[in-house]
């Protein structure tokens, strides 16, 4: 299974930014119903997301007007501290219309 793989920064998590890095945009082409390439400038997409501990959370996939690819995750800080590395697997169906992706947190 491929996954997007973040190693977390202090300042990833001040800013509740996130640039993504060539995992993550091959993980969004593969598993995702919507990518960074259909993504306009200045747009963003919203992806419901969980924990694995059932924690609800939202990734937020956007790029900035100048094309950057970046990304965000709702409760991050909360999960999170620096030196973590946070993994994204793929969607899963959930008895609803959403896609989920489940997001891990290794010390």
């Amino acid at each position: 299974m491929k996954q997007g793989i973040i190693k977390i920064t202090q300042r990833m998590l001040d800013k509740s930014i996130i640039d993504a890095n060539k995992s993550v945009i091959e993980f969004a082409k593969d598993h995702l119903p919507v990518n960074y390439e259909d993504i306009g400038n200045g747009e963003k997409i919203s992806i419901e997301a969980i924990f694995e501990d059932g924690s609800d959370s939202e990734i937020r996939l956007y790029r900035r007007p100048r094309g950057d690819r970046l990304l965000s995750i709702k409760h991050l800080r909360k999960r999170a501290k620096a030196g973590d590395t946070v993994s994204l697997s793929a969607p899963f169906y959930t008895g609803h219309a959403n896609y989920h992706i489940m997001i891990g947190v290794v010390s």
